[in-house]
């Protein structure tokens, strides 16, 4: 090829490459559950974030309902072109555990990047009779199946980890599931469900006010920020859950577009701002990387089918 055809080429090319650029237009960040909870508030401080480095608006869309399904499935089958992310949980390998759902979450999905982590609390209204994890599960014992407690829907991390804090501590409990974990909290501090399994960060605002009481963390020891609360094994039951937030997009996404996503959500991970927020709503930054956090969702998918397969979990 002569130097003027090659040049000739190249200037044909660059346009090309060019218009390939992403992103090009708003991407926007999918909320599988209702506007307020933990999830919502990631996905925006992660949005507002990724908007000044990305150089385009990133629209943060609350799609709730079948536990965070409709929402995943609809991600699953975008265009793998980098214009649909998803914020996903602990959640997504649940779900899939205790009822059909139209995508597999070790198949169907591209990491990108975990987010944060925090540990899940057992709550109840600040105005609640109950003072301490043992006088709930007492009370529990006297009245099976009278205590309720809320989730944000079928297979989420609030109803496993109700089904197996009962199970481990040999109580039957209620399970009412609702369109999101914010509604479910609403409903305890109306006096019509007892008590709730939510992440942290979802109730930071409402334990900070005293509207919600914490009665330990499912952690393997006390947290830093609030020594005062006993975790759950030093209160005679013997489980920890820590719940993860992570952006997700279709599969076949371009690893491009995945280590440009990765580098941008790194950098908005480490600012002062996100810091400080992430702290104030009771979770830590997450460092994995995308292998890593591809490989954490396969493991995470067949572990959860395991516990629901040998606990008897089914949805209702």
């Amino acid at each position: 090829m002569t130097r003027r055809a090659a040049l000739a080429l190249s200037a044909l090319a660059a346009p090309t490459l060019a218009q390939a650029a992403w992103p090009q237009r708003p991407v926007r960040i999918v909320v599988p559950f209702a506007p307020g909870a933990s999830n919502d508030l990631i996905a925006r401080a992660a949005a507002n974030g990724l908007q000044p480095l990305l150089g385009q608006p990133m629209p943060v869309e609350n799609r709730p309902g079948a536990g965070g399904a409709i929402g995943a499935a609809s991600v699953a089958a975008a265009p793998p072109d980098g214009y649909t992310l998803m914020i996903a949980t602990t959640s997504i390998a649940m779900a899939a555990a205790v009822q059909p759902t139209p995508y597999n979450p070790a198949r169907d999905f591209t990491a990108v990047r975990q987010l944060a982590e925090a540990p899940i609390g057992v709550v109840v209204a600040g105005d609640s009779l109950f003072h301490s994890l043992g006088a709930l599960v007492e009370a529990a014992r006297a009245k099976p199946g009278k205590i309720r407690y809320g989730s944000a829907g079928p297979g989420t991390v609030n109803h496993l980890a109700g089904a197996l804090f009962a199970l481990r501590a040999g109580l039957q409990l209620e399970h009412v599931p609702y369109r999101g974990m914010s509604p479910a909290i609403l409903d305890m501090l109306g006096g019509r469900i007892e008590m709730g399994f939510p992440s942290l960060p979802s109730v930071a605002g409402q334990l900070r006010s005293g509207e919600v009481r914490l009665l330990a963390v499912l952690a393997p020891v006390r947290q830093s920020d609030m020594p005062e609360v006993p975790a759950a094994r030093e209160q005679g039951v013997d489980m920890e859950l820590l719940f993860w937030w992570g952006i997700l997009g279709p599969k076949g996404l371009p690893g491009a577009v995945v280590q440009q996503l990765d580098q941008a959500l790194e950098t908005v991970l480490g600012t002062p701002e996100m810091l400080r927020f992430l702290a104030h709503e009771g979770a830590t930054p997450s460092r994995i990387n995308p292998d890593e956090f591809q490989h954490l969702l396969i493991a995470e998918t067949a572990r959860w089918a395991e516990i629901v397969r040998l606990a008897g979990i089914t949805v209702g």
